[in-house]
């Protein structure tokens, strides 16, 4: 069992997309204060579906993996801005939201991670008829 997990989780990959998720949570909605989380969420999905060089299933799980721990962190964080800007009379109402946006960036991760599964094995394919061709 223990060994079927080591083969099906990749923690390199997921650990790379975590830094590019909170990366480009921080540079866009701290910084520039516009919110490009769920297209941040997407595009660290493709590139962990891609380094993964697995079937879409491998891709899905590992980006399930991302979106969770990527997700909790931004969402820790989100709380404690809303938090610190005074909102604290409101925090039920921020727990669900968060929440809500937890579960969407888990699937939104995934779709990315199955997606770039599906990007490598055509990349892959035609990278192979090239190398035939010559």
């Amino acid at each position: 069992m223990k060994d079927m997990i080591k083969e099906l989780v990749k923690w390199r990959p997921i650990i790379i997309g975590v830094i590019i998720v909170v990366a480009l949570y921080v540079i866009s909605d701290v910084i520039s204060g516009i919110s490009l989380i769920l297209p941040t969420f997407l595009l660290a999905g493709i590139i962990v579906g891609f380094m993964i060089n697995g079937s879409e299933k491998y891709g899905a799980v590992n980006g399930v993996i991302l979106g969770l721990i990527g997700g909790l962190i931004v969402n820790v964080f989100l709380i404690a801005y809303y938090y610190y800007l005074g909102y604290g009379d409101y925090i039920s109402s921020i727990l669900l939201y968060s929440l809500m946006n937890l579960v969407l960036q888990i699937v939104v991760a995934t779709v990315g991670g199955a997606l770039g599964s599906v990007i490598r094995t055509e990349f892959m394919k035609e990278v192979q008829l090239e190398s035939i061709e010559d």
